[in-house]
């Protein structure tokens, strides 16, 4: 409860902070104005970046063959969940969901996500390598700097994959021994954690066995285009005349405050400053930055959650079936 509370204040904090700068009356005017073709057209983006995620866990998923249908019920659901749920704890619906309704284990459902998490990294580091050449005046260092530390990042993150199962194992001997330092009572629990690790960590190996890297890479790219897409689409929704690569960049800010580990309310708050802060940088005003940031993200929300609402009864209804 303390930590829920927690997230809320933080939240409100930020969406508080921010709405010092526009009014209530800007952003309703702009939600109110927004162009229902280039509506449609991103939320078809959101559709296929979904539906691309899915196709992606199915490359991933090595113990058997789920239905591309579940898996996209499962990304919709997960993907609601980010937006809605405190402190992170959105990562998680994803691997109980797939226990949930397809039996998956949840550590192989763990070991999934991290691999999907670290091929996002990975395309995510890659476009944003090439958005900073494209915007490098923004930075005050050079570019030869950028170019070395993206570099640096994109090893970085393959050499991560590639180990991971030597990591995680690693990581399961030492909870093993701290079991053994640890007394009676608390032994179990590290003992519990340490198999959990383990079992994660055979599952990532045998994802790895798979050699799928290909057609995930490619699953990924496409997503995050999409993404990209579907935030270019409501920009122009909203009356925002802006080039492709600029929303690219722009966005990439967003995406980056995202995933910084804040404890708010899903990412409420935390993608509205990296998007101000984003697209300050190509061009827009203070106050359209700020309003086109929360424009966005609720418009993304309501479509995600018409979809989790379809997905859920649909889901329901083969329930019944089977």
């Amino acid at each position: 409860m303390k930590r829920l509370l927690i997230s809320i204040l933080i939240t409100a904090g930020i969406i508080v902070l921010l709405f010092t700068q526009i009014s209530f009356r800007d952003l309703y005017i702009l939600l109110r104005s927004i162009d229902p073709l280039w509506a449609i057209l991103g939320s078809i983006g959101y559709f296929l970046a979904i539906l691309f995620r899915a196709l992606r866990f199915k490359w991933l998923i090595h113990s058997r063959d789920i239905p591309l249908s579940d898996l996209f019920r499962i990304s919709v659901l997960y993907h609601l969940s980010l937006m809605v749920l405190p402190s992170k704890l959105g990562e998680l619906s994803y691997p109980y969901l797939l226990n949930k309704i397809s039996g998956m284990s949840i550590t192989e459902g763990m070991a999934s996500l991290i691999a999907s998490r670290v091929y996002d990294f990975f395309i995510f580091l890659m476009i944003f390598l090439f958005a900073s050449i494209g915007f490098q005046s923004f930075f005050k260092i050079n570019l030869f700097f950028i170019i070395l530390l993206s570099a640096f990042l994109i090893g970085l993150t393959l050499l991560l994959f590639f180990y991971m199962s030597d990591f995680l194992r690693l990581f399961s001997n030492f909870m093993g021994r701290m079991s053994q330092w640890a007394g009676t009572k608390n032994s179990k629990h590290f003992q519990w954690i340490q198999r959990k690790i383990h079992e994660i960590a055979e599952d990532f190996y045998a994802i790895k066995a798979r050699r799928t890297y290909f057609p995930v890479a490619v699953t990924s790219l496409v997503s995050w285009i999409t993404i990209f897409w579907m935030f270019y689409a409501f920009l122009r929704g909203f009356g925002i005349e802006i080039s492709f690569l600029k929303v690219v960049f722009g966005s990439t800010i967003a995406v980056i405050a995202n995933v910084l580990p804040i404890s708010g309310i899903g990412n409420w708050g935390t993608l509205e400053v990296g998007w101000t802060a984003g697209f300050l940088m190509v061009g827009l005003s203070k106050e359209k930055a700020i309003a086109t940031g929360f424009g966005v993200h609720i418009v993304a929300f309501v479509v995600c959650a018409m979809m989790g609402f379809i997905c859920w009864v649909t889901l329901n209804l083969h329930r019944k079936e089977r």
